[in-house]
């Protein structure tokens, strides 16, 4: 074996970069690599039926977790034993990822009555994805089973088309039980109103602590309650609502809601809902400290009083703002999102149109950009009918303007927007590989960009592409992309690069 195996932090490292059953094929090689991967493989658990084998069953006792009984109310007779190893394995475990079945509650139930709850003393996270639609189980066995003063995370998110009555029971869980470390928490009703939303409020209500808090539920369950718990938590930094239409014509917040300012201490805001909606849970931001802001505007109507620009001109009363998201199903003009250039220090702007309806960028606006946010590292304009022409389809973008942004602006490392790479009308542009740009960018997403279709246009433009920005070494191509057209320009970066070419497919929601 080569030496530098040996060096366990080296061999970690490599480990690291491997898929899960690879690291289980190394862990069989030799006990040097075994101690190195056997922490990465009980790092994260995603199927709690791992640790069946290490029930004692009974044979003949009835509570094989392959057949499960109808009635559970009939406690089970199996051996509280496991073995030394699994104790071992268990000190290890981080993470859970837990599918709540009928087959992995019963094995839950079953670690439930063993030491193993003992043995977790490092878990971190524990995250339930509720798949069964029956409120007679008793969610306060996963609390008793797994070792909760470690947790610092909690999720429960239900699947499609199951009842909110189960997460009701995991919730009231949360609350009954004694989680002192608990400083994140995630919660996914599914878009069905509850018919009585008070227990979420109650959840957050008891556990102060919280700094990190994404909530998803039906618009209606979003109660006046709910928002002056959050706003009263007194060191929560992270805010993520997402609230879903259940009717076409739900109101929004009544203005009472959110007249006092709260949230003292919030660093990150995130919520996707009506214009309406998000204008009174913008103003209701008290923090002086707020640094990033998604927000996400579905496709309920606004009325005529209801402007895009009026509650984007409250940002810039956010000082240390860097970095805004704006994901848009609504009517948009570029006067609409001007009072964003007010925030000057942004690092990060993403501009994401889901409308067929929508604005057209030039050179003018990215011009304005530019000039407004001197330490922009990361800029995205782009949606299905962004930047595009409505009488000719192409869009408004050259090459050029590209080249023009990274030398005004040496900051920006990534860029997703649409622009016009044909040959035609910009021979000056390629028949002359100017002198490297001054940024230094690495990564291009093209969007709905558009090019020549033949292999010498391919590499023309990915010598372009390399000779203005040596330091590129992605060209991200989006999934609704042509991306055979595109494929060959990539592989021309990324070789020049010294990228290896085997995830050419990288989807470009990761950099969004």
């Amino acid at each position: 074996m080569h030496q530098v195996w040996a060096i366990e932090e080296v061999a970690a490292e490599i480990l690291r970069l491997l898929l899960w059953s690879d690291q289980a094929r190394m862990a069989r090689v030799c006990r040097t690599l075994w101690a190195t991967a056997i922490p990465l493989l009980w790092e994260k658990m995603y199927d709690i039926s791992a640790l069946q084998t290490f029930l004692e069953l009974e044979e003949g006792d009835g509570c094989d977790p392959n057949h499960i009984q109808d009635d559970l109310s009939v406690p089970p007779q199996c051996k509280p034993l496991l073995s030394n190893r699994v104790a071992l394995h268990a000190q290890l475990i981080r993470r859970v990822l837990l599918t709540v079945d009928l087959k992995a509650y019963r094995i839950v139930e079953l670690l439930s009555r063993t030491p193993f709850r003992e043995s977790l003393t490092r878990l971190k996270s524990l995250e339930l994805v509720v798949e069964f639609g029956s409120e007679y189980h008793d969610a306060t066995i996963l609390f008793r089973a797994f070792y909760t003063p470690t947790l610092t995370h909690i999720g429960i998110f239900d699947e499609s088309g199951v009842p909110a009555e189960p997460c009701r029971g995991f919730v009231q869980a949360i609350t009954a039980s004694h989680l002192p470390a608990l400083r994140s928490l995630a919660i996914s009703v599914g878009s069905d109103p509850l018919a009585d939303p008070s227990y979420l409020e109650e959840a957050l209500r008891v556990h102060q602590q919280l700094e990190e808090v994404e909530v998803q539920i039906a618009a209606p369950d979003c109660t006046q309650e709910m928002l002056e718990t959050l706003k009263n938590l007194p060191v929560l930094r992270a805010l993520a609502l997402r609230l879903l239409p259940y009717l076409p014509d739900w109101s929004s917040l009544t203005p009472p809601a959110l007249l006092v300012k709260g949230f003292p201490s919030l660093v990150s805001f995130g919520a996707r809902t009506d214009l309406p909606t998000m204008k009174q849970l913008l103003a209701s931001i008290g923090s002086d400290r707020m640094e990033v802001l998604k927000i996400s505007i579905n496709r309920r109507e606004a009325s005529l009083e209801d402007r895009m620009d009026e509650m984007l001109e409250g940002l810039s009363r956010f000082k240390g703002l860097k970095e805004v998201e704006l994901r848009l199903e609504i009517d948009i003009i570029w006067e609409d999102i001007q009072p964003v250039l007010a925030c000057g220090g942004l690092t990060r702007f993403s501009l994401i149109s889901h409308h067929s309806k929508w604005i057209s960028i030039n050179r003018t606006h990215l011009n304005a950009m530019t000039q407004a946010w001197p330490k922009l590292t990361h800029l995205a304009v782009t949606g299905t009918h962004s930047i595009y022409r409505p009488e000719t389809g192409s869009p408004q973008i050259k090459l050029a303007d590209l080249l023009h942004l990274t030398d005004s602006l040496p900051s920006v490392r990534s860029l997703h927007i649409s622009f016009d790479a044909r040959r035609d009308g910009q021979e000056d542009i390629f028949a002359f590989v100017t002198a490297p740009s001054r940024g230094r960018l690495e990564r291009l997403d093209v969007g709905f960009s558009i090019k020549d279709d033949d292999l010498d246009a391919n590499a023309q433009l990915g010598h372009l592409l390399t000779s203005w920005w040596p330091t590129l070494r992605e060209v991200g191509i989006p999934p609704y992309c042509q991306q055979e057209s595109w494929n060959p320009v990539a592989q021309f970066v990324r070789s020049a690069a010294g990228v290896a070419l085997s995830s050419l497919d990288e989807n470009i929601e990761d950099i969004l």
